[in-house]
């Protein structure tokens, strides 16, 4: 699909082409389509995230989606493929740079399905004050800090930012499963 459209635009500029040096032998040689159009196939992504990937993300990271493991396990394996680790009750998976609420995500998380909580969350090669600022600008939900030996912010819908690092964050929503809800 990808090189019919690209040869399709290659179709009009190779007739733009013609009308400029005319026909007199100063033309491209033959093999210039199929070597421009290797080329911009080539270059689009093999297995770019989908267009609604950072939307549904945000508003799991902002507590204002319902969510469940299982769901947030297949669309993770689905879009970002296997996980790379699993650790702290959850499973790791390459953010591919997915761009939320301003900030680019090198992991995203969810909790594994024996963990007693509800988790998604991402992280940010970035300072929380920056991570915050941009989250706070493009989605207009504000944090507050919780009092603690390591800063902690708190959105009015229970989403966390953590200071992990000088130069890493990471945003979360958690809801525990106390038994009560299915």
């Amino acid at each position: 699909m990808v090189y019919v459209y690209g040869h399709y635009y290659l179709r009009y500029a190779f007739v733009y082409l013609a009308r400029v040096f005319g026909r007199s032998g100063a033309f491209l040689p033959s093999p210039f389509p199929l070597l421009t159009s290797l080329v911009f196939v080539l270059s689009t992504p093999a297995h770019a995230l989908p267009s609604h990937f950072a939307d549904k993300v945000e508003a799991a990271l902002t507590c204002r989606s319902e969510w469940s493991t299982d769901w947030w396990r297949s669309y993770f394996r689905q879009h970002l493929n296997a996980p790379v680790r699993v650790w702290g009750e959850a499973e790791w998976f390459n953010g591919q740079s997915a761009e939320l609420a301003g900030n680019r995500a090198q992991e995203l998380f969810v909790n594994v399905p024996e963990s007693g909580a509800l988790m998604v969350g991402a992280l940010i090669n970035s300072p929380a004050a920056s991570v915050r600022k941009n989250i706070e600008e493009k989605m207009g939900i504000r944090f507050v800090e919780i009092p603690g030996p390591y800063p902690r912010f708190l959105s009015q819908f229970g989403s966390v930012l953590v200071h992990v690092s000088a130069e890493q964050s990471k945003w979360y929503c958690a809801r525990w499963n106390l038994g009560n809800r299915p």
